[in-house]
C-alpha cells in the first residue's frame, strides 16, 4: 500500500474516497529552479533590477550554501467544500545542519489533526513518518515520485526560473533588509506542486492555479530572513466537485549559520539506517482504485441512478430491517467547473419494520440531548423521506402515523452535517490512522470486467475504531445497549464492492462483534449491522418531489403557525374582548383545515378552545356586574347581585384572581361572610306562633330578611347560619318554614 504525505493539505481525504487515474501531465519547462552559487551581496543585482538572480541565489543559499538554520512556517488553506467553509491551519518547523535536514509538519482542521516528520542525513535516503508513529524509509528518487523532496531546488515546491517568473518587484528596502515579490506563472511554476497535490491530496485531477505570489525577504549578504506565499487555485475531488482554494503562509528563519540541534537525531538516524523501502509507484492497489472509479463513472449520473437495498440490524436477537430506496443524479461533466449543490438531485426513502422502530427508540434515548428537534424523527417511525432542493437545503419528512407528518424539518445540509460532526466522533478514528485509511484488495473474479474488491481498514484505524466503540459502551448511559448486545469486544468491519460488466453494481457492508457467551457457552461472533445496496441507472422525476416537499413544507409551516397561535392563546388566556376576537379568528382558520391537518394540531383542541372561550366570556359578563359595586362596602342587595353573577356561570378562579387581585377575590369567593344579619338578629324574638301576621315585623325587617334568604339561593351556607342563630336563640322554628312565612309576608306588602 502506497503511503501518502503532503505539505500542501488542501482537502483531507474522506473515508473510502477514490482517486482517478488521469492521463494529463503538468506543463513542464524545467524540473527545478535555476540557481546561482556563492552570491555575496544584493546591491549589484538591485541596481540592475535583476531580481530573478536574487531569487536564484536565495534558493541556493537555503538549500546548499548555509551551514545551518532553523525556520518556522505558519499558514492556512481555506476552501469551500460542498456547503462548508473549510479552514486548515498548518505549522512547520525545519532544522538544517550541514547535509542533515529535519522538518515537522502539523495540520489542524475541524475534522482532524495530522502530524508528519521528515529526516534526511544525506541526499540518498529520507525518513518519513505519519502521525509520529510509523516510520518509512525511501530513496530520494522514489520519494520525488510521491512528493517534492527537501533536496529539490524549489521554495515549498514552486519552481523559480526565467520562464516561470512573470513579474518581480521590490516591495520593501529598509537598509539591511530587502523584500521582493515574485509573481509566478500558473503553469510553469507548479509542475512539481501539482503532482504532489494530486498524488497526496486525494484530488481527481491536477489543480488549476489562478495566482501565485511569493515574497522573499533577505539581508544584503543573502542571509534569508523570511518568505511568504499567497496562492489561489481550483482543486477537484471525485463526487465533491471543484472548489476554489486560498493558500497563505509565512516562513521565518533564525539561527542562520549558528548552533543548531536537530531534535531526537539519534532516534531518527537509527531508523534512517534501515534499508530503503522499495515501493512501486504504479502498484496494483492504485490500479484497483482507478478501476473502481471508472466503474462508478460508467453509471449514468446525468440521467439518474437508483440505489436500493436494506440495512439489517440485529440488536434484540431478532434482525430488524430498514429498506432504503434512493435516487440521485448530477452532471459529472460539470463537476470540474460548477458546485455540486447546484447540480445534485437527491431523493431518499427509508422504511423500517416494527422491530426497527423499537431500536430507533433506544437510539433516541442515547442521542436525544445532541439531536434536539431531530430526535422527534424517531417517534413511532414508519418511513422517512429525504429530499434535496438543489440550493443547499434538505427536507426531512417523517411519516409516523398514516398520512400525518408530526415533524417536518427543512434545514441546511451544512447544519445537518455540522450536527453530526459535533456530536458523533466521525473522524476520531481518522486522526489515529497511519498512512492510508483503507486499502483495496481484489477478492473475487479474474475477469477485468467482473470482479469484487474488499475495502480494508488499516490496523491503526481498526485499533482506533475498537477503542472508540469500547469507550462509548463503557459509559453509564450506554450500559443498556451493552447489555442488549452482550458485547464483549470488536471483531471486524468489512466492505465488499461488486463490479459487473465494468460498471459499479453493489456494495455490501458488515460490522461484527464478539458476543459474550452465557455460562457454559463459548463466546460467539455476531453480525450487528449488514448493509446491501445496489445501483442501477433509472431516470427519475426529481422536480415533482421537490415541488411535493416545498408544497408540504408550506402547508406544514402554515399548520404549525396555526397550531402555535392556538396553543399560545389556550395556554396564556387573558381576559378581554380582543382575546375572544383573536381566538375566534384562529379558530376559523383551524376549521378550514382538512381532517388530517386537524389531527396534526391535536384531537382535544376544540374542547380546549371552547373551554378558553367560555372562561373569558363568563368572566367578562361577571366583571360587567362587578365594576358597579364598592366591594369593601357591600349592602345585602349588592351581595345578592354579585352572588347571582358569580354563581351564574363557572368562573376560572385563576383568571378572576389575576384580574381583580387576591384581596378582592377573597371577598367575592366568600360573599356569605359579608352579609349583614342585623335585621334578622333583631327579629329572632318575634318569630313565635304559627300566624306570622302577628309577629309584628316592620316592612324593612321583612325586606331585609327576605333578601338574606334570596342570597341563600346562591350562597348555600346562608341557611345554615340562619338555622344556627335560631338554635342559639332557643327558637324551634325550622328554617324552611321560616322562609315560607317570610315570603308570605313579603308578598302581602
Amino acid at each position: 500500500m502506497k503511503p501518502k504525505f503532503t505539505k500542501y493539505l488542501f482537502l483531507l481525504a474522506l473515508p473510502f474516497s477514490l482517486t482517478s487515474c488521469e492521463e494529463e501531465k503538468p506543463i513542464t519547462n524545467k524540473e527545478e529552479s535555476t540557481v546561482i552559487k556563492n552570491v555575496k551581496n544584493t546591491d549589484d543585482y538591485l541596481k540592475k533590477e535583476d531580481y530573478k538572480s536574487i531569487a536564484y541565489g536565495y534558493i541556493y543559499n537555503i538549500k546548499e550554501n548555509l551551514k545551518s538554520y532553523e525556520s518556522e512556517t505558519n499558514g492556512s488553506v481555506k476552501a469551500k467544500v460542498l456547503f462548508f467553509d473549510y479552514d486548515i491551519k498548518y505549522y512547520s518547523c525545519t532544522y538544517k545542519l550541514g547535509s542533515s535536514f529535519y522538518s515537522k509538519d502539523i495540520s489542524t482542521s475541524a475534522l482532524m489533526t495530522i502530524k508528519n516528520e521528515f529526516y534526511m542525513a544525506d541526499k540518498e535516503k529520507i525518513l518519513v513518518s505519519r502521525d509520529l508513529e510509523k516510520y518509512d524509509v525511501y530513496t530520494i528518487d522514489e520519494y520525488k515520485k510521491l512528493s517534492y523532496a527537501p533536496s529539490q531546488y524549489t521554495i515549498m515546491g514552486y519552481v523559480f526560473n526565467d520562464e516561470s517568473i512573470l513579474k518581480s518587484e521590490v516591495v520593501s528596502d529598509k537598509g539591511e533588509v530587502v523584500s521582493i515579490k515574485y509573481t509566478l506563472d500558473n503553469e510553469l511554476a507548479t509542475n512539481i506542486v501539482k503532482v504532489d497535490m494530486k498524488n497526496n491530496g486525494g484530488l481527481s485531477s491536477y489543480p488549476n492555479f489562478k495566482k501565485i505570489e511569493l515574497t522573499l525577504t533577505l539581508k544584503r549578504n543573502f542571509e534569508p530572513v523570511s518568505y511568504s506565499i499567497y496562492s489561489i487555485y481550483e482543486a477537484s475531488k471525485a463526487f465533491i466537485g471543484t472548489s476554489e482554494v486560498t493558500q497563505q503562509a509565512e516562513c521565518l528563519f533564525s539561527k542562520v549559520n549558528d548552533s543548531v540541534t536537530i531534535p531526537n537525531e539519534q532516534f531518527l538516524a537509527d531508523r534512517l539506517g534501515a534499508e530503503p523501502s522499495r515501493i512501486n509507484i504504479d502498484d496494483s492497489e492504485q490500479n484497483i482504485k482507478d478501476e473502481l472509479l471508472d466503474a462508478v463513472k460508467k453509471l449514468d449520473f446525468a440521467n439518474g441512478v437508483n440505489i436500493g437495498g436494506a440495512l439489517s440490524l440485529d440488536l434484540l436477537n431478532s434482525p430488524s430491517i430498514l429498506n432504503l430506496d434512493a435516487n440521485v443524479a448530477f452532471d459529472v461533466s460539470k463537476l470540474s467547473t460548477e458546485k455540486l449543490y447546484s447540480l445534485l438531485n437527491l431523493y431518499v426513502k427509508a422504511e423500517g419494520d416494527e422491530i426497527f422502530n423499537s431500536i430507533l427508540g433506544i437510539a433516541k434515548s442515547f442521542a436525544k440531548d445532541s439531536l434536539g428537534d431531530y430526535a422527534n424523527l424517531f417517534d413511532n417511525f414508519k418511513s422517512l423521506e429525504v429530499i434535496y432542493d438543489r440550493n443547499g437545503s434538505i427536507y426531512l419528512i417523517p411519516t409516523n402515523t398514516d398520512n400525518i407528518q408530526p415533524t417536518m424539518i427543512k434545514t441546511k445540509v451544512s447544519d445537518l452535517l455540522d450536527l453530526i460532526i459535533k456530536n458523533v466522533d466521525v473522524y476520531g478514528l481518522i486522526s489515529g490512522s497511519q498512512n492510508d485509511l483503507v486499502s483495496f484488495k481484489r477478492v473475487k473474479g479474474g475477469d477485468k470486467n467482473n470482479y469484487q474488491v474488499e475495502v480494508v481498514l488499516n490496523e491503526a484505524t481498526i485499533t482506533s475504531l475498537k477503542e472508540n466503540i469500547n469507550a462509548f459502551l463503557e459509559k453509564e448511559e450506554s450500559s443498556t445497549l451493552k447489555s442488549l448486545l452482550s458485547y464483549k469486544d470488536f471483531d471486524s468491519f468489512k466492505v465488499i464492492i461488486t463490479v459487473n460488466n465494468s460498471t459499479f453494481k453493489s456494495v455490501d457492508l458488515s460490522f461484527n462483534y464478539l458476543k459474550a457467551g452465557s455460562e457454559g457457552e463459548e463466546d460467539t461472533i455476531k453480525e450487528l449491522i449488514k448493509l446491501h445496496l445496489e445501483a442501477k441507472n433509472q431516470t427519475y422525476d426529481f422536480d415533482s418531489k421537490i415541488h411535493y416537499a416545498e408544497s408540504l413544507f408550506n402547508d406544514f409551516t402554515s399548520i404549525t403557525e396555526i397550531k402555535n397561535r392556538l396553543n399560545e392563546l389556550i395556554n396564556h388566556v387573558y381576559v378581554s374582548r380582543q382575546y375572544l376576537l383573536d381566538l375566534n379568528k384562529v379558530y376559523e382558520e383551524y376549521k378550514a383545515l382538512n381532517e388530517t391537518q386537524k389531527m396534526f394540531i391535536g384531537t382535544n383542541i376544540e374542547s380546549d378552545i371552547e373551554c378558553a372561550r367560555n372562561s373569558v366570556e363568563n368572566l367578562l359578563t361577571f366583571l360587567e356586574t362587578y365594576v358597579k359595586y364598592d366591594i369593601k362596602n357591600l349592602t345585602n342587595q349588592d351581595i345578592l347581585c354579585l352572588a347571582e353573577a358569580y354563581h351564574k356561570n363557572i368562573l376560572s378562579s385563576n383568571l378572576l384572581s389575576a384580574e381583580i387581585g387576591e384581596e378582592y377575590y377573597s371577598i367575592i369567593s366568600n360573599l356569605a361572610d359579608a352579609v349583614d344579619y342585623t335585621s334578622f338578629d333583631g327579629a329572632i324574638s318575634k318569630f313565635v306562633g304559627d300566624d306570622e301576621t302577628t309577629w309584628g315585623l316592620t316592612e324593612k325587617e321583612i325586606r331585609d330578611i327576605k333578601l338574606i334568604f334570596d342570597i341563600g339561593r346562591f350562597e348555600t351556607s346562608i341557611k345554615t347560619r340562619l338555622w344556627m342563630k335560631l338554635m342559639i336563640a332557643g327558637n324551634s322554628l325550622s328554617i324552611d318554614v321560616l322562609e315560607i312565612k317570610i315570603n308570605n309576608l313579603y308578598n302581602n306588602l
